[in-house]
This record gives structure tokens, sequence and C-alpha cells, in this order.
């Protein structure tokens, strides 16, 4: 593992290790663009000589999955020891999606993450992957990663994504990178960023779960935030991204493809009902389309935030398909 520049670790037990694996000096994007900094980092949980599932959420996840070194993983209600994906059991993988922080806006497809996560994986000695686990944008890439790599992984579980966006999502995606670029004109990034992170939030969640968490209660004068407003105002204050990387990563959403015939895995998919971004129709049909496929929908409030915040409801589903693997 010559390659693997490893940057962090447990000091009192081999529990996780952060690296960064290069990328070949020749690894071009599919837009014909190339990285300024080509390397993928990564965090590996346990020991690879464990079945080895890779995790990937929205394009605000990461490579910190779970709970460790003091820092709160985004899946870990998922991902611990005795939980649905147990660390006792396997080693799990999370990256961070590209571009690297220092790098400017490039066009960057779902292909390419996979690309860089099959080269990190090849420096980890890793030659197959019992499963990858993708939700949302992450959902995305792993169908891309079994699209490119069909005899390196023997399970999927997809959450909340589908084989291509739908126009829906586009469409307020790109009023969002609108938004910012405006901002940027203005000399406001981060201004801009927060409030395409609040048009973000309706579409994460659903309208039932707004009726049920705002009254009706208008301020005494025009303009005064509504109770709703104060909750997108505060998430959209509370997110932090750069404006160059959330504009490549939004638009990374919207050029994803995959041929949902050439995947081989055995194929879990999960959607959620209210889920504005990637319907139950699209997921269902991506379902049909894939050889060995099983579909499930659950009955959730939070739209397509379901894969962050119903782990009581997708975990039995997602804890029986790695058990009858193993079977």
């Amino acid at each position: 593992m010559s390659a693997v520049l490893n940057i962090a670790e447990n000091a009192q037990r081999a529990e996780w290790r952060d690296c960064v694996v290069p990328l070949s000096a020749d690894f071009t994007l599919v837009s014909g663009e190339r990285l300024s900094q080509p390397k993928i980092a990564l965090r590996l949980y346990g020991e690879p000589t464990k079945p080895v599932i890779v995790v990937a959420g929205g394009i605000s996840a990461g490579r910190i999955v779970a709970d460790a070194g003091g820092e709160k993983g985004w899946w870990s209600d998922y991902v611990a020891d005795g939980r649905v994906i147990d660390l006792r059991n396997y080693c799990v993988l999370g990256f961070d999606f590209l571009p690297n922080p220092e790098e400017q806006a490039i066009t960057i497809s779902t292909k390419d993450q996979a690309r860089a996560i099959g080269a990190g994986l090849d420096a980890l000695e890793i030659a197959t992957l019992d499963t990858f686990v993708g939700s949302s944008y992450g959902g995305m890439v792993a169908l891309a990663f079994a699209e490119a790599f069909p005899d390196r992984i023997k399970n999927l579980a997809i959450i909340s994504a589908a084989d291509k966006p739908h126009p829906f999502g586009t469409g307020l995606r790109g009023v969002q990178r609108r938004i910012v670029e405006f901002a940027r004109e203005h000399d406001d990034a981060a201004a801009g960023v927060a409030l395409a992170r609040q048009l973000a939030m309706v579409t994460y969640r659903s309208a039932a779960e707004f009726e049920t968490r705002f009254d009706h209660a208008p301020g005494n004068a025009a303009g005064d935030p509504y109770t709703v407003c104060d909750y997108l105002i505060a998430r959209g204050g509370a997110f932090q991204m750069d404006a160059q990387r959330f504009i490549t990563l939004s638009d990374s959403i919207d050029r994803h493809t995959v041929d949902l015939t050439k995947i081989k895995a055995r194929t879990l998919f999960v959607a959620a009902q209210g889920d504005q971004l990637s319907p139950p129709k699209d997921v269902r049909r991506c379902a049909n389309a894939v050889p060995r496929a099983r579909y499930v929908e659950i009955v959730s409030q939070y739209g397509h935030d379901a894969f962050l915040k119903e782990a009581a409801s997708i975990g039995p589903f997602i804890d029986r398909f790695l058990k009858e693997s193993v079977s």
C-alpha cells in the first residue's frame, strides 16, 4: 500500500485511519478536465480483512461516516458496534467527494467519483467490495460504481437515488446555482450558498412535515420571517461549503446517468413516500431494470431526508439484506 499516505489514526487502537490516495497523473475527468490536486481522501474503519462496505451520502457528507476521534459521523445511527452496519463484523470505508477543497469548480460526474473510489480500493489492496451503500448523491455514485466495476461489487444498497435526476430537482438546483453565482458576483458567496441551502431544505423535506412542525404566525411587518422561514434561515446558516465546491457537486447530480442493465450486483432499492427529488416511481423503475433487485418503499414525512431520519424504518431492510448475503 505504498501509494497510500496515512494522515491520522486512532492512537488507542486501530479502529480507524484517514488516508489520502494519489490518483494517477493521467486521471482525466469525463469532461476532459483534470484535477489540480489529483487525490482522494478516505477513512477506513476497522481492518480490510473483514468484508468491506463503502458508505456514501448526500453532497455534504464525507469520509466521517461513524463516530470516531471525537467527531460525529453523519450516518452513525447505522454504522457502529451493534448497529445495522456492525463495525465488529465489517470494515467500513468512507470518502470525500471530488473536487478536493483547494480546487476550483470543475465539471465532475458520478462516473469520475466511481473511478476515484476504484483507484482508492486499488491502493488499499481491496479487490472486491462486499457492499456499497449509497444514499442521495452517494446512491448515484454507488450506481455509477456498480456500472463501471460490475465484477468488484457483490451487493448494492441504494436509498433515495435513481439512474438519472428528476427534472423537478434539476430545475431547483439550477436556481440554487444561479443564486450562488449572483452572490459571488456581488462578493458575498457565503450568503449565496446559505440561500441555496435554504431552498434545498424545502426539497429535502416534505409538505407533510412542514405542516406538522410550523404554525401560521405572521410577523408584525411585511418581510418579517415566519416560523418556517426561521428554520430555513438557521439551516442555511449552519451549512458550510465553499461556493465553488457547491456548484461542482450540485451540477454533478444533474449530469448523472447510468446504464442499469450493466449492474450485476444483488441490489436493494429503498424509496420514501413524499421524496420530491427521487420519487418512488423512479426508484421502482430502476429496481425493475436491474436484473437482481428488490424494491421497498417506506412511509415517511421526511421525504428525501428519510435516509438520515428514518433509521428505525430503513435499518431493518438493510440489516436483512446484509444478512441474506452471508446466509
